[in-house]
This record gives structure tokens, C-alpha cells and sequence, in this order.
């Protein structure tokens, strides 16, 4: 991140888990910020083990947020990079109450990413669109 122009990145902490830092706090622009974690991003590949258990956590998490009345929640599916993501856009708004409410229901069945202290869950509209559970 630092050798793409974040020079404030932080280091992750003893456990390997990255601090939840946002463009502005690092002193970089949201495209510059985008543009070294897409460059990075190969860096933080799971294990297939991680990745079959990040799945499996976002599949109850799917489940669970079924249960709880979003019936429109999807299943996990993975994106171009191989990484598992909730596919959110045109079915729930992650910021409506009711969302909120429930995925603090079920957001211990998330087992964050290698490198994660938590999952995040977006609506396909981009960084402001984000939302940190677990």
C-alpha cells in the first residue's frame, strides 16, 4: 500500500489483522486509496481452508438473515478475484433500520477474511456504500 502512494498505511498487529483505517485518515483520496488496494489486493488471498470457511460463515449468515425476515437476502457467491462477497446491489439496502438491526443478529456467524478483523458487506455503489460487521 505504501510503495502505491499510502504512505501512512499502518502495519497489521500481532495476529496479522489490519486496522480499520479509511482514505481520509491516511491523508489519501478515496481513488487513490481504491487504486492501491486493487494493486495490493493479490497480497491477502485466502487459503482455500479460510475461503471455504469465510463461505460457510456467510452462508449462515445468509440463513440467518433470512430468518430474521430479509427473505431478499442473498447467498454468498465470489467475485472476479476469488473472494466472497454478498452480491447486495438492487435487493437490500444495507443501511435501511431494519438491516442494521438484524445483521447485528446474526453478524457472529461472519468469519472475517485473512487480514480482516471483520466482514464487509456492500452495496455495489462503492466505498460509501460499505458496511463493517464482526
Amino acid at each position: 500500500m505504501r510503495s502505491h502512494g499510502v504512505s501512512q498505511f499502518p502495519d497489521p498487529d500481532s495476529d496479522g489483522t489490519l486496522a480499520k483505517v479509511s482514505p481520509q485518515q491516511l491523508g489519501v483520496s478515496s481513488s487513490q486509496f481504491q487504486a492501491a488496494q486493487q494493486a495490493c489486493g493479490y497480497l491477502l488471498r485466502s487459503t482455500t481452508t479460510q475461503l471455504q470457511q469465510t463461505l460457510s460463515g456467510m452462508r449462515n449468515f445468509a440463513r440467518c438473515m433470512r430468518s430474521q425476515g430479509l427473505q431478499d437476502w442473498p447467498d454468498p457467491t465470489t467475485d472476479s478475484a476469488g473472494q466472497p462477497v454478498f452480491d447486495l446491489h438492487g435487493r437490500i439496502n444495507p443501511d435501511s433500520p431494519q438491516a442494521d438491526a438484524v445483521s447485528g443478529e446474526c453478524s457472529h456467524l461472519l468469519h472475517p477474511a485473512p487480514g480482516q478483523n471483520g466482514t464487509m458487506l456492500c452495496d455495489g455503489i462503492g466505498e460509501a456504500g460499505c458496511h463493517h460487521y464482526g
